[in-house]
């Protein structure tokens, strides 16, 4: 997470910077909170501890989602210029198209989900958990969500990432968020790859997706010295302090 958010720094620091693509995993595993999320959404904190999972916040927005066997994407880009020049949901639109692509190609049937103006609102309490519900502009198969996204933006620059799960275990993460979760609601890579699909094989399809999508070509890099001491400090400051996990409110940093 602090990566993330170094990376959306420096991104709004430079104005001649240029989008990037990181796709990660979490090691230990983790359960992340949204910015907002109440962390009593969390059924035993220390029970999380005793299972090596960690419990961390996200910059971003959204539910809560379990970083276990599961690859996530993150996108830095300038709101200023194209491809990512537009509001929330057209940028969320253009990544999905991305996700999409880049999905297909490892032999997924995924699809963007498009807003529906006959949607009802409701008054419900969300779902704690993320995988729980589909939104506008996620990828979804046979109607079930597959990635779950969040969107942060800051100034001029953007950061959206979100997480791809190789396998669910819908009883794991009810007993985590003390609430249940329907199963048949949950899809992920295993069950919806029509061949085996590796690590390797899927970042090489959604670089392969983002390039044909935004007409570009991607060049792998590393984080700069100045973004890798960024991230450090946030890491220190923000990101490891009980006060930002538990209550979503960091202190100055240092």
């Amino acid at each position: 997470m602090a990566v993330d958010e170094a990376l959306l720094e420096s991104c709004l620091a430079s104005p001649e910077a240029i989008p990037t693509l990181r796709l990660y995993a979490f090691a230990p595993s983790a359960l992340s909170l949204g910015k907002s999320q109440p962390a009593s959404d969390v059924r035993e904190p220390r029970r999380l501890a005793e299972l090596g999972i960690d419990l961390v916040r996200r910059p971003t927005g959204g539910r809560a989602v379990l970083h276990e066997r599961e690859r996530t994407y993150a996108v830095v880009g300038r709101l200023d210029r194209p491809p990512f020049g537009g509001g929330v949901l057209a940028t969320y639109r253009e990544i999905a198209r991305a996700l999409e692509h880049g999905l297909r190609g490892a032999g997924i049937d995924a699809r963007a989900t498009e807003p529906s103006p006959h949607a009802p609102a409701s008054a419900a309490r969300p779902a704690a958990a993320c995988f729980g519900t589909l939104s506008t502009h996620e990828i979804s198969v046979q109607g079930r969500k597959l990635v779950g996204s969040a969107q942060l933006r800051r100034g001029g620059a953007f950061l959206q990432h979100g997480s791809i799960p190789w396998k669910l275990d819908a009883s794991r993460l009810a007993r985590l968020l003390g609430e249940a979760v329907d199963a048949d609601r949950l899809v992920d890579l295993d069950r919806a790859a029509a061949r085996e699909l590796t690590p390797e094989r899927l970042d090489r399809a959604l670089v392969s997706g983002f390039s044909r999508r935004f007409g570009v070509q991607l060049v792998p890099g590393e984080l700069s010295a100045q973004e890798a001491l960024l991230a450090t400090r946030l890491r220190a400051w923000k990101h490891l302090s009980a006060r930002w996990t538990l209550e979503g409110r960091a202190s100055s940093a240092r």
